[in-house]
């Protein structure tokens, strides 16, 4: 072979070989690109399922917690009114806040024996149409008795016995049972049509009675009232988890849902696409235990998905692999000259692939730790260790040198609190100062994420000028590159998640896309776990509510009621006694209305800190109501040991308390009862304490009192009168006496004072002094004094009518008419149905009447001088008038009391007291008239000492108005 030939074969070996070699690596590259592709792909058809299964699974946490809230509106409560569920569920705003839920109900537990008086109640309280579904007897019937919102197809449930179908019946006893939320399996819901038919299942939280235990299986049977629970249909709930993605999902994933582990048809629950692809290239099933009931869950990948494995990239290669070889071996024979170009490119092109495969290694790494964190996510408890293990996944899974979160403080500031971290951080964060304010401290990574609520990239940490405060400390720990990423929930930016790499450049888009998935996880989480936490706090709230005062923090009447029945049970085995103390704290009321409620608090407190200091240590403190307590006495305690306590708490109250500039004197009423002599239990002992406490008030207040026999006696016949009361006022049982007024120096019949009589219908004629002040107290005085100023109006204007001299009508007004009623527009009226002139009828005030509200008062009494009518005040002398009132208010008359009048002849000093009445009085301009006058020495004293007018036995009892009458014509006939 010639050395031409040689050359011209080597020319053409050189080309082949490098073409053979060009296009084997172009055959194994594109394969490596395709394989990346697929496993790229598979990662994330692995993270769509863990997404979907985890978005599931909080959902339904979302949903438990709107059960847990609602069966907490029935333990806060006796009963639940069906306006205050409709407000209530209003209040949650479902439709915005829970898509996929179609309401939330109650279902009441109904005995048989109880089912006609539940239907006419449930037909009384408004459904007229209401009855259970289906018809039929059973032993206990589970009736939908509220469902909210009130659509019209939630409407069609209401009524449906839901025990009377075995599938919702085994969801609601496993829940009853084991006192948990449970869900049932797959049934079709009564709100359902033929249109639009889906499937669906009910969660179930059981209800049970307020102040009962439920720790036992029996006792949550017994102790049942029902369930709060929630329907949902299945296209619906799985339109609100996917949310936006809802389309997009069902265009490259098909997902079926089945009830159980069966995957028959008959169990399928939920299917995107109505079909399934049994040739599919990634395909997963996992099983979830929801809620005491397990779901399988099918998820196969669809072609558009699978179509993405068509990597473009080993096109792109195989392409340009084909090309370079075709190029290699067209220039092979240029070998000599061209060999360094030639492994140039070849190098390239390798360092080119290293770093393809170096990205998607870095992909692939971040799909993997957004899996690993949404894990985390499902199974977090406590919002510290949720954030630790996700910034630990972060640095170890995910590859990054420190991760940290801090949350934005809304100070004056606006600084930023590093919360957790994980990596190499050395004191990092101890040194440097960051904000969220719009300055140098702010308007880096961290500080612009927030105050944007945008992501913020750094990719260069030594080159990036909103670094400099930051710069030198970072480059000494080896950052080079970080993103801040803000933690957004409720369009609320609570803080921002900061993840620092060691390559500047770190970052490309598609891995600022997953992170920022991380990010909003994240922020989800923290929102739900405070909620979660909210829940169990306002719940740990309401069991402190129930058996504690909020102010004071002393035990409340049920709790006071439990220890006086253990303790009532010892002291029976033993022998022993058990006291009561009821402390009335005097003159409280005056404490709140001058100085107000909060100063009002305040002093409780402190009477409750002096009380712990003089009761035994192992007596309870209870607080009853706003100024009443009790302490129960346990132990070896006689009558004599029992009143040292009292009086140990009668000196400990003598020294003044001072709230701030306020020094206050107080004391307490206190009521003594003792188990068993007075009681056996402990309703009746509190009744006979606080009974004692009347007697403790009458002797003066500031002193104790044994409760007696006597006692509950004189208090039963007060409440047996204050009971009839009411029917007196229905039924006209009042009638009216009238005692006469007489002008000293004439004799003549001037006034007639009205004095009410209660005619009893087995009692008899009842005397005022036994009524009245029950009345003052029942507030009937009120309507007994409007009865007896019209029908005083309307004698007086017959005897206006009847006689050229008629007397003026005396009535007396009570302090309360004063402080309830319309006294004004009262007598108005009276005096003009009854066509009684005003300067015929005299009003007498009691001077305690001046002491109230005096500024609307005076406004009152001013009202009624103008209507003419005359004013009087009644027992002068007894309590504390202002002269310049009677002066202001042109008062007409003084009466004197008749403890004064029954003293005058007997002590100079009622005398001295009466003659300076008369005095000041004449001193006035006033006509003075004395009442209680019942001999002739005490009318002749009067006389001798000017008084104008008397009133007494003297001269009549009080009579009825036909027996006035008679007295006025006989002393019209001795004056003529």
């Amino acid at each position: 072979m010639s050395k031409g030939e040689t050359t011209s074969n080597r020319a053409l070996l050189i080309p082949g070989i490098f073409l053979l070699l060009g296009l084997t690596l172009t055959y194994f590259l594109q394969g490596s690109a395709r394989e990346a592709a697929r496993e790229t792909l598979h990662d994330e058809f692995k993270f769509r399922v863990s997404e979907v299964l985890g978005n599931i699974d909080r959902r339904l946490q979302s949903y438990e917690q709107i059960l847990e809230s609602t069966a907490g509106l029935f333990a806060a409560s006796d009963q639940v009114a069906h306006g205050d569920f409709v407000e209530y569920v209003h209040a949650l705003r479902l439709e915005g806040k829970y898509p996929g839920i179609q309401g939330v109900g109650f279902a009441k537990l109904v005995p048989h024996k109880d089912k006609t008086r539940h239907i006419s109640e449930m037909r009384a309280s408004g459904r007229a149409d209401y009855d259970i579904r289906p018809a039929g007897q059973r032993d206990v019937y589970t009736p939908i008795v509220y469902l909210e919102p009130s659509t019209s197809r939630n409407h069609r449930a209401i009524g449906y016995d839901m025990y009377s179908e075995p599938v919702r019946r085994a969801a609601l006893e496993q829940a009853r049972d084991e006192e948990k939320t449970r869900i049932s399996g797959k049934v079709r819901l009564v709100q359902e049509t033929d249109q639009d038919l889906q499937a669906g299942f009910l969660m179930y939280l059981p209800v049970y009675q307020r102040k009962t235990t439920h720790q036992t299986l029996e006792e949550r049977r017994t102790n049942l009232i029902g369930w709060v629970y929630a329907p949902f249909r299945m296209n619906d709930l799985m339109a609100g988890i996917l949310g936006e993605r809802f389309g997009e999902a069902n265009a490259v994933l098909n997902l079926e849902i089945f009830d159980g582990d069966s995957l028959q048809a008959s169990q399928q629950m939920f299917n995107s696409n109505g079909q399934g692809h049994e040739n599919a290239q990634f395909h997963a099933v996992q099983r979830i235990a929801l809620f005491g009931h397990q779901w399988t869950v099918v998820i196969d990948s669809l072609a558009p998905f699978e179509a993405r494995m068509r990597s473009d990239k080993a096109n792109i290669i195989a392409l340009a692999g084909t090309i370079a070889s075709l190029l290699l071996a067209l220039v092979g024979w240029l070998l000599a000259t061209a060999r360094a170009r030639a492994l140039a490119i070849a190098h390239r092109m390798t360092e080119e692939l290293q770093q393809s495969e170096a990205a998607q290694k870095r992909l692939n790494r971040a799909l993997r730790l957004l899996s690993d964190c949404n894990m985390a996510l499902v199974h977090a408890e406590e919002e510290y260790k949720l954030l630790s293990e996700i910034f630990r996944l972060c640095v170890e899974r995910g590859g990054y040198l420190m991760a940290w979160v801090g949350y934005a403080e809304q100070d004056a500031q606006k600084s930023v609190r590093p919360i957790a971290q994980s990596g190499y951080e050395s004191g990092y964060l101890e040194k440097i100062n960051i904000s969220w304010a719009d300055d140098e401290h702010g308007r880096g990574p961290t500080g612009t994420a927030i105050r944007s609520g945008r992501p913020n990239v750094n990719q260069n940490i030594l080159t990036n000028p909103a670094m400099a405060p930051w710069r030198e400390a970072a480059s000494q720990r080896g950052y080079q590159s970080s993103v801040a990423l803000p933690l957004i929930c409720e369009a609320r930016v609570l803080g921002a998640l900061n993840v620092y790499a060691h390559d500047p450049g770190a970052f490309d888009p598609e891995e600022l896309h997953l992170l920022e998935e991380l990010a909003n996880d994240l922020a989800y989480g923290i929102v739900a776990l405070r909620t979660r936490e909210e829940h169990a706090a306002a719940k740990d709230r309401l069991t402190f509510l129930d058996h504690f005062d909020p102010l004071t923090h002393l035990p409340n009447r049920l709790l006071l009621r439990d220890r006086f029945e253990r303790a009532a049970l010892s002291a029976k085995s033993e022998q022993k006694t058990v006291c009561l103390l009821y402390l009335d704290l005097d003159q409280f009321k005056q404490v709140n209305d001058s100085l107000g409620y909060a100063v009002g608090d305040r002093v409780l407190v402190g009477v409750v800190e002096r009380l712990r200091q003089c009761v035994p240590p192992a007596a309870t403190i209870s607080r009853l109501s706003g100024d009443e307590f009790v302490v129960l006495l346990t132990g070896n305690y006689d009558a004599t040991g029992i009143a040292v306590v009292a009086n140990t708490i009668r000196d400990v109250f003598a020294e003044p308390l001072a709230i701030d500039t306020h020094v206050l004197n107080l004391s307490f009423s206190i009521g003594i009862s003792l188990y068993p002599n007075d009681g056996e239990d402990f309703d009746t002992l509190l009744k006979h304490a606080h009974t004692a406490i009347g007697s403790a008030k009458e002797a003066g207040r500031n002193t104790y009192r044994f409760f007696t026999r006597e006692m509950n006696a004189g208090l039963a016949e007060q409440i047996r009168l204050t009971g009839g009361l009411s029917n007196a006022v229905r039924h006209g049982e009042f009638l009216l006496h009238y005692q006469p007024q007489i002008d000293i120096q004439s004799g003549r019949i001037t006034g007639a004072e009205a004095l009410v009589r209660w005619q009893h219908p087995t009692d008899g004629l009842v005397p005022p002094g036994k009524f009245i002040s029950l009345a003052e107290r029942s507030g009937h005085i009120v309507q007994i004094g409007e009865w007896v100023l019209n029908e005083t109006c309307r004698q007086g204007k017959l005897w206006m009518d009847r006689y050229p001299q008629a007397p003026v009508v005396a009535v007396n007004l009570s302090a309360l008419q004063f402080k309830r009623g319309n006294v004004l527009e009262m007598v108005s009226k009276a005096l003009t149905t009854s066509g009684l002139r005003p300067d015929r009828l005299e009003l007498e005030l009691t001077e305690s009447i001046l002491l109230q509200d005096v500024e609307a008062t005076m406004k009152t009494l001013q009202g009624l001088k103008a209507l003419g009518v005359k004013l009087s005040i009644d027992d002068f002398g007894t309590g504390y008038s202002s002269l310049s009132y009677l002066k202001q208010l042109a008062i007409d008359k003084l009466k004197i009391d008749q403890s004064f009048v029954g003293d005058m002849l007997t002590d100079e000093d009622g005398a001295s007291i009466v003659k300076a009445i008369i005095q000041l009085g004449h001193t006035l301009q006033l006509t003075v008239i004395a009442e209680g006058v019942e001999t002739d020495a005490q009318l002749a004293f009067l006389n001798t000492a000017g008084c104008d007018e008397a009133q007494g036995y003297l001269f009549s009892r009080p009579v009825p108005a036909d027996q006035f009458a008679k007295l006025l014509e006989k002393k019209e006939a001795e004056r003529a």
